[in-house]
């Protein structure tokens, strides 16, 4: 039997399969129920990783304020997620968002639309409690689109902070109420030869180099860039990666009849992208097609202000001078002081270079002590390298990875997602081992969800592990996403806490905010196909932003109280003198949680989910254990906090 006939029995049989399911499957709905989660046994265990910087400039990582958190591209928040939470509301659904959103101090929400329907903004802010618009900036003849934006603090105004957005014809600097600090013009004008490419034009979001105060950002096609973060003057000759586009190691297609009915649902959705194509073919193309040298963000160590760069190697490396590269690459490079540059003396300089096998869509992602780099390839390989990126160890997960490595600053703990799988790994020094793999059941009982898989990047926070859950079917080994939700899973363990449905699929991340709450950037692909291909089964495709309330503010007070435990405990077992920078930094977290039960406990009275004489209680144990939060008085804290976190028993 020759192939062409297989693959079309092949394709009878699924087609009807999927009508059996669609049309016959009489199993009932009976949704798995999600009671109240029982406390988390996990804990930090010996002195976390630590940087030696300050953060006057740099927040601290109680929520996102890049587009991974933080400079280093952790994915990890030093607060509690909700442990019980719930779909709220849905805001700008005209909106496709591909990253997002961010936050900043006073809990208010920044994002930039890729695609729109409709009015076409540069960046929306959006109040974090009600969703409501608080200003936008429009495009225009000086700005037409922006990366996704960057908080700072305002060094200069102890408590401000700082909203920076790059687009290829400006670079800004905006207050949280949406007034300019500063607006630049970058000076690009792009040649004839170059109008058609598109990638010279985005930009990947800013980041912060310390060490010459400025803002770092790169376009996709490998173009570097450094502005004055109090200016946005340009301080450095333009750079330029020394890759070439990539080719995709896949050559996968997707089937014609495929396109032609997600294009529609898509244009009818979000409209057509700048290039008049279609949303969805014209991610396509360039997911199978190649073509970009930088497809995702950069890192930058806060303490050394290195410069840390998964992109593609040189044309030549590949064996073949073809003007595309088969090869991955990782760069370390550095902003220097040259006699022979302009812009004030600076340029970037490549000081390492290590290419691999099969390119990487991740963003590399630095321990918080800068020592260790953890990136993923597109054949299913974890690999950590050390600052000069020689390798260390590398684990084979069997599978593709889909995103960014997730760092957690204790227990040597990584977390590493797959289009299935959420898997924890320990980095043990010389290399690193499987510890589990997630209970990915929410949807469990759903009457048209056949399996359950993973469908973004994991977020570590100080009670567990925050993840999206996509439900559907499968055909042919590919699952098509009917529904999505969000879980919070157990660290020690990986079993699923609380689980609860959400409206709509994610390219971006799980972002958890410094009150608990959870919110999701709508950008429906994979979904798509599912509602393309089962109409009835699926809601339509929406965008925007969306967020999952805290419920149950009594157990988020006693994630947040048992965290901050947990930590003084192990903290006051450390050695004071050895230890120092780790035990000063636990002060620092256990302060955010305890300001983060301080506030939940006062709601939870409000909702009558605890009693005020409860409250009253915790609240002076939580008092006097904030006073003895120094080095010296830890294992008095301990005491208090202790009582605390029994009072939830």
């Amino acid at each position: 039997m020759n192939t062409r006939k297989v693959i079309t029995l092949l394709l009878i049989a699924a087609v009807g399969f999927a009508v059996y399911k669609t049309f016959f499957d009489d199993r009932p709905h009976n949704p798995r129920v999600f009671g109240p989660p029982a406390k988390t046994e996990w804990k930090p265990v010996g002195a976390r990783d630590v940087g030696q910087h300050g953060y006057s400039v740099i927040p601290e990582p109680t929520t996102w304020h890049a587009i991974h958190v933080d400079v280093a591209n952790s994915d990890s928040v030093w607060g509690v997620a909700a442990p019980m939470f719930e779909l709220d509301w849905v805001a700008e659904a005209a909106y496709f968002v591909g990253n997002g959103p961010l936050l900043d101090n006073q809990g208010n929400l920044y994002f930039s639309p890729q695609f729109y329907h409709g009015e076409r903004v540069v960046l929306v802010s959006l109040d974090g409690q009600t969703g409501q618009r608080r200003w936008s900036i429009p495009a225009d003849d000086e700005i037409q689109a922006s990366s996704p934006a960057f908080i700072l603090n305002d060094p200069e105004n102890p408590g401000e902070q700082i909203i920076y957005i790059v687009g290829y014809d400006r670079v800004m600097a905006l207050r949280p109420d949406g007034s300019t600090i500063w607006h630049k013009t970058t000076g690009l004008k792009l040649s004839a030869e170059d109008a058609g490419n598109k990638d010279k034009t985005k930009f990947h979001s800013l980041n912060y180099h310390p060490a010459t105060d400025s803002l770092v950002s790169i376009t996709k096609a490998g173009g570097m860039f450094a502005f004055n973060r109090k200016t946005g003057d340009l301080i450095a000759t333009i750079g330029q990666i020394p890759g070439a586009p990539a080719i995709s190691g896949t050559g996968t297609n997707i089937p014609k009849f495929i396109l032609n009915r997600v294009d529609p649902l898509m244009d009818k959705a979000f409209g057509k992208t700048d290039a008049g194509l279609s949303l969805f073919s014209s991610a396509v193309n360039y997911i199978y097609g190649g073509g970009g040298m930088v497809t995702n963000f950069f890192s930058i160590d806060p303490d050394t202000s290195r410069i840390y760069m998964a992109a593609t190697a040189p044309d030549a490396e590949d064996g073949t001078e073809d003007g595309r590269s088969e090869l991955g690459a990782i760069y370390a490079l550095d902003l220097v002081n040259t006699v022979d540059a302009g812009n004030g003396g600076l340029e970037f300089q490549v000081l390492n270079r290590k290419t691999f096998q099969g390119g990487t869509g991740s963003t590399p992602a630095l321990s918080a002590d800068g020592q260790r780099l953890y990136m993923s390839d597109n054949e299913g390989h974890v690999i950590a390298l050390d600052s000069e990126l020689q390798e260390v160890w590398r684990v084979d997960v069997g599978e593709p990875l889909v995103a960014s490595i997730t760092v957690a600053s204790d227990n040597n703990e990584l977390y590493a997602v797959t289009a299935k799988d959420v898997i924890q790994l320990i980095d043990n020094g010389d290399n690193g081992s499987r510890s589990w793999t997630a209970e990915l059941t929410g949807f469990d009982g759903y009457a048209n969800v056949d399996v359950q898989s993973n469908a973004l990047t994991a977020t570590a926070t100080a009670n567990g592990v925050v993840v999206m859950i996509g439900g559907g079917k499968t055909i042919l080994g590919r699952t098509l996403m009917l529904h999505m939700g969000i879980g919070l899973l157990d660290r020690k363990t990986g079993k699923l806490r609380y689980f609860a449905e959400g409206r709509e699929d994610s390219l971006a991340m799980s972002v958890v905010a410094a009150d608990g709450s959870i919110y999701v950037a709508h950008s429906p692909l994979r979904r798509a196909v599912g509602k393309a291909l089962y109409p009835d089964l699926t809601p339509d495709v929406t965008g925007g932003i969306a967020r999952f309330k805290p419920i149950r503010l009594d157990l988020l007070a006693r994630d947040a109280v048992c965290a901050a435990e947990a930590r003084a405990a192990n903290a006051s077992n450390l050695d004071k003198a050895a230890e120092s920078a780790a035990i000063n930094t636990d002060i620092r977290q256990i302060k955010i949680l305890l300001k983060q039960a301080g506030n939940a406990i006062e709601k939870a009275v409000d909702d009558g989910d605890m009693r005020a004489e409860k409250a009253s209680t915790l609240g002076d144990l939580l008092a006097q254990s904030a006073v003895k939060l120094t080095p010296a008085n830890l294992e008095l804290a301990v005491t208090e906090l202790s009582a605390a976190c029994g009072m939830f028993d």
